[in-house]
């Protein structure tokens, strides 16, 4: 059995009316309707969004393509009305959990596990909406940023209520809750979601071991940018790979990867499609090699500072400059890895969160025994967190002021180690002094 919020999709054919014995018409409505929104998330689970056609939500809903379009003016159509009212369900049922008079301490680990709960209970739902989503583009994907909108103002409203935490800033609760999003995310990727109710306590302590820092996270100095931000290194003129790889990533900054075409790139790039597949096969070939080369790019501007730190937490204020920097100078890989490829399916983002695994893991594994260790759970969350602060800002068109993040991720993925006090001091230190 597939559940859907709306029944069984094996059944939905079952549950046609007869001809002409209808009775209430807006009621017919009602059930055509509904059973061509379970077939669009049993079509999305079996075949994914790009793959399914409108013959398809037919075949499973057992309706006609007339009534179809009655209803809907196209598939789009259909996947947004599935998902909006999805995604409704999702936060009426946290906010069920946050009703009441008064500010009980319970109420916010409640309604993780009430989000939790809806996610176990309708998993293929879920899916349709924080996986396919990424697939049906802008329009796809805006119900899920609303969402995760609404979140982040329960987040303030919650951490007003609580010790400590009544100032944070919202860079760093737009961050708790893109890390929750990620740990989620992966288990229904995975169809792990089974694993998600016992790893709420955990989420819980990692989401409320961010004080509100005790002093303005700033960078200190003033920002010095050398050459103009979009400027290529001089050895992508002498790579036709590099140069055609450049071009793909700024035609996607400006188009988005779907809508991205080979000619395009071509142009971005300013050589002709000839010579385009002369060195990759397509553009998603063409994307493998952007991701590739632009992480290991990252890799290579920010490893080497970071080793020459003697204090591993120094280090990990090096690494969020370097990193803050390096997109900062290459504004259309940072859209790319941070925005676009989003748009681009589930293992050009899983290629793309490796490097960020990479890249934390080494900075938060502290060399010393006495320190606190980060579980693996923690890890997976930061990496959550800094993805989400770095969406924002560069979906907002803010790439070339990244370097001002630098304190916030660091102070982010500091403060449970070492606490607010010393995660603040790093984060607002300057060069390499202990």
């Amino acid at each position: 059995m597939l559940r859907t919020p709306w029944g069984d999709a094996d059944a939905l054919r079952e549950r046609r009316l007869p001809p002409g014995r209808s009775g209430d018409r807006d009621a017919a409505r009602r059930d055509q309707r509904e059973r061509l929104l379970a077939a669009m998330v049993a079509s999305c689970t079996r075949k994914d969004y790009e793959a399914t056609s409108v013959e398809d939500l037919l075949r499973i809903a057992g309706v006609s393509r007339a009534t179809f379009y009655e209803q809907f003016e196209d598939k789009l159509d259909c996947f947004r009305a599935a998902e909006n009212e999805i995604v409704a369900g999702g936060i009426a049922a946290i906010a069920d959990e946050l009703g009441g008079e008064g500010a009980e301490p319970g109420r916010p680990p409640a309604a993780l596990a009430a989000f939790v709960r809806v996610i176990v209970a309708q998993p293929a739902a879920a899916r349709l909406c924080l996986i396919e989503s990424y697939a049906a583009g802008e329009a796809g994907m805006e119900p899920v940023r609303r969402a995760i909108d609404w979140a982040v103002l329960l987040a303030r409203d919650a951490a007003q209520q609580l010790p400590d935490r009544a100032e944070l800033p919202r860079e760093l609760l737009r961050g708790i809750v893109a890390g929750i999003y990620q740990v989620v995310y992966a288990r229904l990727l995975d169809r792990r979601e089974g694993e998600l109710p016992e790893m709420v306590p955990e989420l819980w302590d990692w989401a409320m071991s961010f004080p509100a820092p005790p002093q303005p996270l700033r960078r200190p100095g003033r920002l010095i940018v050398s050459r103009p931000i979009a400027e290529a290194p001089p050895f992508a003129s002498y790579s036709p790979e590099q140069r055609i790889i450049r071009g793909f990533a700024a035609a996607v900054a400006k188009k988005g990867y779907p809508a991205t075409t080979i000619a395009d790139i071509a142009a971005a790039a300013s050589i002709s499609q000839t010579t385009f597949y002369e060195h990759f096969e397509g553009k998603a070939d063409a994307l493998a090699a952007a991701l590739d080369s632009s992480g290991a790019q990252l890799l290579a501007a920010v490893m080497p500072a970071v080793r020459r730190a003697d204090d591993w937490r120094v280090a990990v204020r090096i690494g969020f400059e370097e990193i803050c920097g390096f997109f900062a100078a290459e504004p259309s890989f940072a859209s790319l890895r941070m925005v676009d490829v989003y748009g681009a399916g589930p293992e050009a983002i899983a290629t793309r969160d490796a490097t960020g695994r990479e890249i934390v893991s080494r900075l938060l594994r502290p060399p010393a025994e006495s320190e606190r260790q980060p579980s693996d759970l923690m890890i997976e969350a930061t990496v959550g967190a800094i993805l989400g602060v770095f969406f924002e800002a560069i979906r907002a068109g803010k790439s070339a002021e990244l370097p001002r993040l630098a304190p916030v991720l660091t102070y982010f993925s500091l403060a449970p180690l070492i606490g607010a006090e010393e995660a603040c001091t790093v984060a607002t230190s300057r060069g390499r002094a202990s």
